[in-house]
């Protein structure tokens, strides 16, 4: 593979946004193994090893994001990228707070990422993803958050790839790409 760049990048136009709306967490005794990537190795197919379930949890605009950050040892040759995505949910309830423990205790996660641009990325395709932080709390003032606040970190060779249209695909939204890519996975909520 060469290490050599083949073009630049346009300026473009100043219309996205923000921040992620949805997430889709997988982790149990199966998991996505395969992937078919188109020309520009976007994900346009995936493969399941076993049962695979996507459960979606929605998020409130403003509160969830998703980084990437680079490291790189010039001396080691190596290269890296940490993804981190930060997720909020609303509202302490029992429910949630058993979510956020099954959450915690596996180390196998792989997350699809919606964004607000309903750009789909995958976190944690090859080495998984997993809860490496977070918090849960009242709030002190009557205005403050009631909720947790979930980080997953996942460590992988390049950068998170997006999800792109399969041949014949005619949907119109994150979800129904979703659906259409991992054709094996249930997808719930």
């Amino acid at each position: 593979m060469s290490c050599y760049i083949s073009t630049g990048a346009a300026l473009g136009c100043s219309d996205s946004i923000g921040g992620v709306k949805k997430i889709y967490v997988a982790g149990q005794s199966g998991f996505t193994s395969g992937y078919t990537y188109n020309a520009d190795s976007a994900i346009t197919g995936a493969t399941d090893s076993g049962d695979v379930t996507y459960y979606g949890f929605e998020l409130k605009r403003n509160t969830s994001s998703l980084v990437q950050n680079t490291t790189k040892s010039y001396e080691n040759g190596t290269v890296y990228w940490e993804q981190v995505l930060t997720a909020v949910l609303f509202k302490y309830d029992q429910e949630k707070r058993n979510q956020l423990k099954v959450l915690g205790q596996n180390d196998n996660l792989q997350i699809l990422v919606i964004d607000q641009n309903d750009v789909v990325y995958v976190i944690g395709q090859v080495n998984y993803s997993y809860l490496s932080g977070g918090s849960a709390g009242t709030g002190l003032a009557l205005g403050d958050r009631n909720g947790f606040e979930m980080i997953f970190t996942a460590q992988e060779n390049e950068p998170a790839r997006v999800l792109e249209a399969p041949a014949g695909y005619t949907g119109t939204t994150p979800e129904a790409l979703i659906a259409a890519v991992f054709t094996q996975s249930a997808i719930v909520g």
